[in-house]
């Protein structure tokens, strides 16, 4: 009877001896919660009109566009403004018509405009068209509106329309192909390509196309379907689009200068030249939307990396990409889901990211403590992540993912397993 209580008292210690060192393995090879962060969004502003687009003033005024009241809107000191800033006249809302896209002057609130892009519906002759616009600020009211380019064909469908300032100080517009594939191989229209403006509506020197007689000079680049998202990498300037496919084929591109995308001829990973490639091509779709670099330090390693929405899973995805020509994506994982759709995504001044979709706006805020530190044991213990749905290639290369709420790990060598590679319809 003693030898058997013996053996089941050491039994019990070996076991102790055991779970104490598992855990010890456990929580040493975790990596600290505020280093690597899970993240998750909270509500901010509830209860809106199709928010498509977001503009942060240095004051902290927080802007931005209700596409189906053709409204923009203030909200200051935690609370929204009951008077917009500024309703345009006339706004189609059609389809995807309406105020579709935000942008402040730099040098906001000094230089007082605020930009925009909105489908205007021309009453007496019953035609409909997309401008682009500046609106003179004073103080939370919009005063003086100047047209900056119109005449931009416009449909209800594939109008694009977000506008954004580079880091040359010029404006950039993303604008779709208006329901007529074929235009966006035709230079000499203003659909299906990305343009390129000086804030005063005259054409930049530089722009690839100028002076061109058979090319209009606006345009920066071509042969795009319809796109809802434009940034610029923080190293290298260069515009990165996103881009919506067919039932094939979504993309993210690297913008070059007179670069031909190839829609409709090509689509996705196509490998025909002259035709650009994406450096990323998704198959099944997923609807990208809008898209920014992460330049703030609330979120650790998400640091230089592109942010963008999709409306059809709700994710903020992160793009990693590699140096020094930032043309190859290494990781794509998801950030963290909302209810619904996302539409816009932007960077806050005091480095936070925020979404909205179409009725509310959410803030992506780091999850700290128990909760995070429980959630990286399993990967930290494994040595595993847990894969995505099968979609994405960059040029060929393997793209490994994260899922929600599993921790930014360190960086190194991509691994995974190959997906599918898009090329050109037959």
């Amino acid at each position: 009877m003693r030898q058997s209580r013996l053996a089941l008292l050491v039994f019990v210690l070996v076991l102790a001896v055991l779970a104490a060192a598992m855990a010890y393995v456990l929580l040493s090879s975790s990596p600290s919660p505020p280093r690597i962060g899970s993240y998750t969004f909270e509500v901010r502003y509830s209860n809106l009109n199709w928010v498509d687009a977001l503009a942060f003033a240095p004051d902290g005024r927080i802007f931005f566009a209700e596409r189906l009241s053709g409204s923009i809107r203030i909200i200051r000191g935690g609370s929204l403004l009951p008077t917009p800033f500024f309703s345009f006249a006339n706004v189609d809302f059609t389809g995807e018509r309406g105020l579709l896209g935000l942008a402040l002057a730099p040098g906001f609130p000094q230089d007082p405009w605020m930009y925009a892009y909105y489908t205007h519906h021309d009453t007496a002759n019953d035609t409909f068209e997309n401008r682009i616009v500046k609106v003179q600020g004073s103080g939370d009211n919009g005063t003086a509106m100047q047209i900056l380019l119109d005449g931009i064909p416009s449909a209800t469908i594939h109008n694009g329309g977000v506008i954004v300032f580079g880091p040359d100080g010029k404006l950039w517009v993303v604008v779709g192909d208006g329901a007529v594939p074929s235009s966006a191989q035709d230079l000499s229209a203003l659909t299906g390509k990305v343009l390129r403006l000086n804030p005063n509506g005259s054409v930049p020197s530089d722009n690839p196309f100028a002076g061109n007689a058979s090319a209009n000079p606006y345009v920066y680049s071509y042969g795009h379907r319809n796109m809802f998202g434009i940034a610029f990498h923080p190293v290298t300037h260069s515009a990165y689009v996103t881009e919506n496919g067919p039932s094939d084929s979504d993309e993210i591109n690297l913008l070059v200068a007179g670069g031909n995308y190839g829609w409709p001829i090509v689509r996705g990973i196509a490998h025909t030249p002259p035709y650009l490639d994406p450096v990323l091509a998704y198959t099944p779709v997923i609807v990208p939307t809008n898209a920014v670099f992460y330049t703030g330090s609330v979120y650790g390693l998400l640091e230089g990396d592109l942010l963008f929405g999709d409306y059809a899973n709700h994710r903020l995805h992160d793009l990693e990409l590699a140096p020094p020509d930032y043309d190859v994506v290494t990781i794509d994982s998801t950030v963290a889901t909302v209810p619904s759709g996302i539409v816009g995504v932007a960077q806050s001044p005091d480095g936070y990211v925020w979404v909205t979709t179409a009725s509310a706006m959410y803030r992506l805020v780091p999850v700290t403590g128990p909760a995070a530190a429980q959630a990286a044991l399993p990967i930290a213990f494994c040595g595993l992540a847990v894969p995505a749905s099968p979609r994405n290639l960059s040029k060929g290369h393997a793209v490994p993912t994260r899922n929600a709420g599993v921790p930014h790990r360190e960086r190194g060598p991509p691994q995974g397993v190959p997906r599918a590679v898009v090329r050109n319809p037959a």
